[in-house]
């Protein structure tokens, strides 16, 4: 058997974890369904209606409520009086750690997705019949709604990087450091570009090769593919090396935590 990943032990885990937490998502889930009766009701008994309703509230729950949730993925590991219990369970860190981040994502968008869809079916359906107009109905399967899932796994990792590395008010941590990262590098970022086109620039503002003002669509080719090639190089670290750099470091930390316990 390895010691370090194993789909049997992998699968007990993510049950343990989830009927540890199930009365979290059911007292959750009945507090927001209040909110969307007080939200609905009202709003279908003076006629306004909107189509995108439950999409706006899904967007909200899945990117605010799900980076809230994944900074909490490890809260075991600074309890006193649950890390120790946490830890010695018979699975080794990677699974521990992927564990969590299976809860922290996909089973909870899909927690998300399923609560909003049934919800917007009974609720509408009341509406429906007492004042017989309703709210747009949510569609799982909408572009947007994917759009939005797709934010939440990209930002994902770093809320659930900084459940991991903060003892204390993780989320409002991870937050701020993101905001000083990001205007750090935009600091860099505009240094860098003033001193690579410092050259271009004049009284009337930035004028790129070609006298083609930036920004206008009409860039001078070698430079339009510059900046095509940045973009897609702030893509891949953003949606592909900055995740896995998460995640990893992340793993890192509860491998180091059961070390000290001697696991």
């Amino acid at each position: 058997m390895n010691e370090q990943f194993n789909w049997y032990r992998l699968g007990l885990l993510i049950r343990n974890d989830f009927f540890s937490g199930y009365r979290l998502y059911v007292n959750a889930f009945a507090v927001l369904a209040i909110g969307m009766v007080l939200n609905s009701i009202p709003a279908a008994g003076f006629g306004y209606m909107k189509d995108g309703f439950y999409y706006a509230w899904f967007s909200g729950l899945i990117v605010v409520w799900g980076s809230i949730h994944a900074s909490l993925m490890f809260n075991e590991l600074y309890d006193k009086k649950r890390n120790e219990s946490w830890l010695l369970l018979p699975a080794s860190s990677l699974e521990k750690t992927l564990s969590r981040y299976l809860h922290g994502s996909v089973f909870f968008v899909l927690h998300v997705l399923v609560f909003v869809t049934v919800a917007a079916l009974i609720i509408e359906g009341f509406n429906t019949l007492v004042f017989g107009r309703n709210n747009g109905l949510f569609n799982p399967l909408d572009a947007n709604v994917w759009d939005a899932i797709g934010v939440f796994m990209a930002i994902q990792p770093v809320f659930f990087l900084g459940g991991s590395w903060f003892r204390r008010a993780r989320w409002f941590k991870t937050v701020m450091s993101v905001f000083v990262t990001c205007l750090v590098l935009g600091i860099v970022g505009a240094l860098t570009f003033m001193v690579m086109f410092a050259g271009y620039y004049s009284d009337a503002g930035w004028v790129l090769p070609g006298n083609i003002e930036f920004p206008d669509t009409g860039l001078n080719t070698d430079v339009a593919m510059m900046f095509d090639a940045t973009l897609v190089l702030l893509r891949v670290l953003a949606f592909g090396i900055l995740p896995l750099f998460c995640w990893y470091v992340a793993w890192l930390r509860v491998k180091e935590a059961q070390a000290s316990y001697g696991i």
